[in-house]
């Protein structure tokens, strides 16, 4: 195995800094390639050599190894067979490829260790998380796709409490994913920041080795995403140094464990800045004599844009590091809804007259009225006047008043609508943050996020329970209203579908296209989402995308659909059939909610959603599947696919529908049961009634599914 990299790129600065450095990761590897020798044979002897070897929750065996070999192990014998391997790689003399060969064949090393680990310890002791699941990196992925995270930072060396909270201070204003490994995390905890996936400050590992498992992280978004696969390593390095937005942060440590680390990272296309002396790579290894500017650096190096989020006039930090905070019951000050108190928000576009720009105000008691731990009722009612405003953008701009409040330390805000649930912590309300605040956050917010089409906004937040009582029912009324006026829009009916490309950061060739009936693949994007997105931000990733002429109603084939989709994915995909699994189905990008997939045995169709980590019916599992379908590819028989497409009239309506559907997980079938005809909601199988194609196809045989006629009259 020989990873080449071309001479040019490296800038030796003093050739013997260069040539120490070198020999500290040679020596460094040699220890780690030892240890990993050593870990497998003991294992072996334990286990026995043709013990199974796994992370749990990954398709992708050891996703280090699998992507630059191609080689997906599963037994100690096939470690033993790669370590050797491994240790030729790191042999290379050349001293231009040896730096970065010597740092993947530790990485490597590492991985195999770690795996050895997992078999016989199972999991990392709290509140470590160790490997990070397939499925777990997708839910990441939404986040990253439409730049809510910007990008992800592995942190690892040393540092004080006060030194940690500067940096972190830096990356969450960011918003960027922290990625933790080794001794720096005890500074984390010194700095008293929450650790874990919610605050975005995810904890792999006490010791250095545990940073493997951010590269066996990053390696899997050309496998996921991208298209790429295994084995293709200058396409697999290529992907990872123009297409993630990763960078390395190490502080203060330079060891013959850390040095083999940095070349690793560097080898992967992963830029690592510094404040140890190491020799150069322009936008590879980057030293700074302030530790603060790594932050900076790193964004700048890897082009990681972000916006200063606009702070509102409350007393308590405010930001999206902070989406995603849960407040537990005995942290909690006081509570709203959740189904024990009546609760709901309402945005109303009005006539500029019928605003009072900047009116906040607080009808009933105020938080410190409140007693402590109690539940109380609340309505929160946000007027909007603008030229630009439609009546029928209100409920897209209703649904940012989760964002918005979510993005409040010490405040959780979980649900829309007569079903939103609201909870403020102690340490918010011993702050000074008062019910009132939530006006001048929404005052703020939407100002400052929509300023080409809001001019007034007034907010009234509603304690008073006879209010609230009253309030809510107009406010049901008016919801009725709008989801009759929504569910009234047909792909025939309107001008123009949308489309988006905010996976192409890591799906370049895939194109979503939303239409009234067709929801986007991640589910976050409506038709209507879409159309005021582009409205608002014209050379942003939503798009118009013209019809033109339909050249077949049922599968869903339009002329300008077909040209759009052809120019956005530069060729890659010429037909698009929107509402069939078969043909030209629509791409898959690796955001999508579901997966919808053709099950030949029995004709029939199946659909499996994003949580689901058992094997489907098919003996196949999501990420299975995912991985087969995604990264922008066009493959007949499997389509990802939003929850909400299956509350579509034309849901694969070329393929039959629900009549053609005949296996469901069984909490995806009970979220979209009000869509599934009452004849046949009993008649399609979950992993309750077939966990195989002989059980599914005795059930649906007992069911008497429509799909058995199909099989009736092909015999």
């Amino acid at each position: 195995m020989k990873f080449i990299f071309a001479p040019a790129l490296l800038r030796l600065g003093s050739p013997l800094l260069f040539k120490e450095f070198l020999v500290l990761v040679r020596r460094g590897v040699e220890e780690i390639l030892s240890k990993a020798v050593d870990s497998v044979s003991k294992a072996a002897e334990q286990l026995g050599k043709d013990a199974e070897v796994a992370f749990p929750g990954t398709v992708y065996g050891l996703p280090l190894i699998y992507a630059l070999t191609g080689r997906k192990l599963g037994s100690l014998e096939s470690l033993r067979g790669e370590l050797v391997s491994t240790k030729l790689l790191a042999m290379k003399k050349d001293e231009l490829t040896s730096l970065y060969n010597s740092g993947l064949a530790a990485l490597m090393a590492m991985e195999v260790s770690e795996a050895v680990n997992f078999s016989t310890v199972k999991a990392y002791p709290k509140p470590y998380v160790g490997f990070i699941s397939d499925t777990t990196f997708r839910e990441l992925s939404l986040s990253l796709a439409d730049g809510t995270v910007p990008g992800i930072a592995v942190l690892t060396g040393r540092a004080s409490g006060e030194e940690m909270h500067s940096l972190l201070g830096e990356l969450k204003d960011r918003n960027i994913l922290v990625l933790l490994a080794g001794p720096i995390i005890k500074g984390v905890k010194e700095a008293g920041y929450e650790l874990g996936l919610e605050s975005k400050l995810v904890p792999l590992g006490e010791s250095y080795p545990s940073i493997v498992y951010a590269a066996n992280l990053l390696v899997r978004t050309p496998l996921m995403f991208g298209g790429v696969e295994a084995g293709r390593r200058e396409e697999i390095l290529s992907y990872m140094k123009h297409r993630v937005p990763a960078f390395m942060i190490l502080l203060r440590e330079l060891s013959e464990v850390t040095a083999p680390i940095i070349a690793g990272f560097a080898g992967l296309g992963v830029p690592v800045i510094t404040d140890a002396d190491i020799p150069e790579i322009p936008r590879l290894t980057i030293k700074v004599d302030d530790y603060m500017k790594s932050v900076e650096v790193g964004c700048e190096v890897k082009g990681i844009k972000y916006k200063r989020v606009v702070k509102p006039p409350i007393p308590v930090d405010y930001g999206p590091s902070f989406e995603g905070e849960r407040i537990r019951k005995e942290n909690m000050y006081v509570e709203f809804g959740g189904a024990k108190t009546e609760a709901f928000e309402l945005l109303r576009i009005r006539k500029p007259g019928e605003v009072s720009d900047g009116h906040i105000e607080l009808v009933g008691p105020d938080l410190e009225e409140l007693a402590e731990g109690s539940a109380a009722p609340l309505g929160i009612i946000v007027d909007l006047a603008g030229e630009g405003v439609e009546r029928d953008l209100e409920a897209v701009l209703e649904r940012r008043i989760h964002q918005f409040l979510n993005r409040c330390k010490g405040l959780m805000h979980i649900g829309s609508r007569d079903e939103i649930w609201i909870r403020i912590s102690k340490e918010a309300a011993k702050a000074g943050l008062k019910i009132r605040n939530i006006g001048d956050i929404l005052y703020t917010m939407y100002h400052s996020t929509f300023p080409r089409i809001v001019e007034k906004v007034q907010v009234s937040v509603i304690t008073d329970p006879i209010q609230v009582s009253k309030m809510i029912g107009e406010a049901r009324r008016l919801y009725m209203e709008r989801d009759k006026k929504v569910k009234e829009l047909t792909e025939e009916e309107v001008d123009a579908f949308y489309g988006c490309t905010l996976c192409q950061s890591f799906a370049p060739t895939h194109v979503c296209v939303i239409t009234p009936e067709r929801v986007s693949l991640c589910g976050a994007t409506s038709w209507l989402d879409a159309k005021i997105s582009y409205k608002l931000d014209p050379s942003g990733p939503n798009f118009i995308v013209l019809k033109g002429r339909c050249l077949d109603p049922v599968k869903g084939e339009w002329t300008g659909v077909n040209e759009t989709v052809l120019d956005k994915s530069h060729g890659s995909t010429k037909r698009v059939y929107l509402h069939s699994i078969f043909g030209f189905p629509h791409t898959s990008c690796g955001c999508f909610e579901a997966i919808a997939f053709y099950i030949p045995e029995v004709d029939g169709i199946g659909v499996v959603h994003r949580g689901f980590k058992e094997a489907t019916v098919n003996g196949m599992t999501f990420s299975t599947m995912a991985g087969f379908c995604g990264g922008g590819k066009q493959v007949e028989g499997f389509l990802g696919i939003g929850v909400n497409y299956l509350r579509s009239k034309k849901f694969l309506v070329a393929d039959g529908g629900f009549n053609r559907v005949v296996w469901m997980t069984s909490e995806l079938k009970e979220r979209v049961k009000e869509s599934i005809p009452r004849d046949l909601y009993d008649k399609i199988a979950t992993e309750k009634d077939a966990s195989s194609i002989r059980d599914l196809q005795v059930f649906l045989r007992e069911a008497a599914h429509p799909v058995v006629q199909r099989w009736d009259k092909k015999a």
